[in-house]
């Protein structure tokens, strides 16, 4: 862990010189940043989902490479949680006409919140819906903006994930389409739609299912043992924003679609989320998706910014679903949720968050105890 640490901390501080770029007569850009979020964390009235505590969430370094303004090439490992992971590492071309082609492991287009970075998220996690988003893939995608970003689209083939999951399944398991298209007509208004569509295929030993767990990581729903995914999994997800002065709005929709094989046979369950979020820019710069900066930060003696952030969201499981739940599964959480940042510099940011989920049992099944959770973090992004 100290030589992680350390790794991270020297490609921090090298960072404004990665960024300078040049070599090869300029046909060569180099450019580096990185983050990290540190939390501490607590369950007031338990029972707790990650161990309560001091945690390291994040800690990222992020590099990419830009030849002849062209090509392109992203590597992002992280080290947070005790663990290294490689999250993204593609290449992408760009074609002409505000088109991309990308290649490698990178984001599925899909849900809102999912897309958006760490660094700017409003509360200390994401809502219920990305729970029900693909995550992280292997695979190859066009990706278009236009007119400045009034006009976004993605399509692409992946190998496909479950649910909330990101992974490096290979191909033949299963696999996903998945396209999206997200328009700003004006107004500070937003409005989209993304779909997947593929197929899956588990083992006992891999399922290809997800639990779903609430933002304290504690899995309110599983599925019971020898249930496994056995054919179709379609996912649609509508999405909207607005911006308002300093009023940032977001709404997100989401149902996944699973045929799945158990001791009973097979079923088809859907399995819906959603989520209402509300921020408002108490002092400094709004940026809409973005957190806001500071108009005058306090090295310059002033207030920084400060954001507080209210949202209510939600995951209902299938009813189909208790008989391949596992015993304490829940068939519905909701949650509402409050959040304060105070952004002293742009490049730091401190934030607390306080979280209350409740459950739904399926009839006849047994109460699930609603769980507290509460976030205090210091972060640095880059």
């Amino acid at each position: 862990m100290l030589f992680r640490l350390s790794a991270l901390g020297a490609l921090l501080v090298s960072t404004p010189v990665l960024a300078q770029g040049g070599g090869l007569d300029g046909r060569v850009r180099v450019e580096a940043g990185g983050k990290i979020h540190a939390d501490a964390r607590a369950f007031p009235d338990g029972p707790a989902g990650d161990a309560p505590g001091l945690l390291l969430r994040r800690a990222r370094v992020k590099l990419a490479v830009e030849v002849d303004g062209r090509f392109r090439a992203v590597l992002e490992p992280g080290f947070g949680e005790g663990e290294a992971e490689l999250l993204d590492s593609y290449v992408e071309a760009r074609l002409g006409r505000g088109v991309r082609a990308r290649a490698g492991r990178f984001k599925t287009p899909f849900g809102y919140e999912s897309l958006r970075s760490s660094s700017d998220l409003r509360f200390a996690e994401r809502g219920l819906p990305t729970a029900i988003s693909p995550r992280r893939d292997l695979g190859a995608a066009l990706v278009g903006a236009w007119g400045g970003g009034r006009l976004e689209a993605q399509a692409g083939v992946f190998n496909g994930v479950p649910d909330g999951s990101s992974r490096d399944n290979p191909w033949g398991s299963g696999g996903d389409v998945a396209a999206r298209v997200f328009a700003r007509p004006g107004g500070g208004l937003g409005v989209g739609l993304a779909v997947t569509a593929g197929a899956e295929r588990g083992t006992a030993g891999e399922t290809d299912l997800a639990d779903y767990e609430t933002s304290g990581d504690r899995a309110f729903f599983q599925y019971a043992e020898g249930v496994v995914a056995d054919g179709a999994r379609v996912r649609v997800g509508p999405q909207a924003t607005l911006d308002v002065g300093p009023l940032h709005l977001l709404g997100e929709w989401m149902r996944a679609e699973h045929r799945v094989a158990g001791p009973r046979g097979p079923a088809d369950l859907a399995h819906t989320a959603w989520q209402v979020a509300a921020s408002v820019v108490l002092v400094g710069e709004p940026r809409g998706d973005d957190r806001p900066v500071p108009r005058r930060d306090v090295t310059e003696g002033g207030p920084g910014a400060i954001e507080v952030s209210a949202r209510v969201h939600g995951l209902r499981a299938d009813s189909e679903a208790a008989a391949l739940a596992a015993p304490e599964s829940a068939a519905e959480a909701t949650a509402w949720a409050l959040a304060l940042h105070w952004t002293p510099t742009d490049l730091v940011r401190l934030g607390a968050t306080v979280e209350r989920t409740a459950f739904e049992a399926f009839p006849g099944g047994l109460d699930v105890e609603a769980e507290t959770f509460v976030v205090g973090r210091f972060q640095i992004d880059l």
